[in-house]
């Protein structure tokens, strides 16, 4: 074992009266240093003014979208290796997005014919209550 005594004082660490060994400081180190990482990408990930994280530019570019290669003579270039699943999954996002566009038609269109027939049913209450007769329906007019 390496005598602390020994060390020049540039790589012995005093913590509290007592040196602390190389190998513990370089452990130190290295999590203050990862931690100091791991925040300074956290806070770059994230945008200043709006708090929410940037757009992944490699998640839909036209390096992404395009094919690899292209045929001289003009034929149909195969799909890559995710991008067929992408299509796939593409496809299945637009079916979900009329599915529950139609489903919120049908839910507003309901709430108003339920609106109405409420407003219906409190008219035809209103107009099967007593009515005023005699000189009361004279003064109304």
């Amino acid at each position: 074992m390496l005598l602390l005594k020994n060390l020049p004082m540039s790589m012995r660490y005093l913590h509290k009266g007592k040196c602390l060994p190389l190998m513990l400081i370089t452990l130190l180190i290295a999590k203050l240093y990862s931690t100091a990482v791991q925040s300074a990408r956290g806070s770059a990930v994230l945008n200043g003014e709006t708090k929410k994280c940037v757009r992944n530019p490699n998640k839909s570019s036209l390096l992404t979208h395009l094919p690899d290669y292209t045929y001289m003579d003009g034929r149909v270039t195969p799909f890559g290796a995710n991008q067929r699943k992408r299509i796939i999954q593409q496809r299945e996002i637009a079916k979900q997005i009329v599915t529950l566009s139609k489903e919120m038609d049908f839910a507003v269109e309901r709430h108003q014919r339920n609106m109405a027939e409420a407003e219906e049913t409190k008219q035809k209450l209103l107009a099967a209550k007593l009515k005023p007769k005699g000189h009361l329906l004279l003064q109304k007019k």
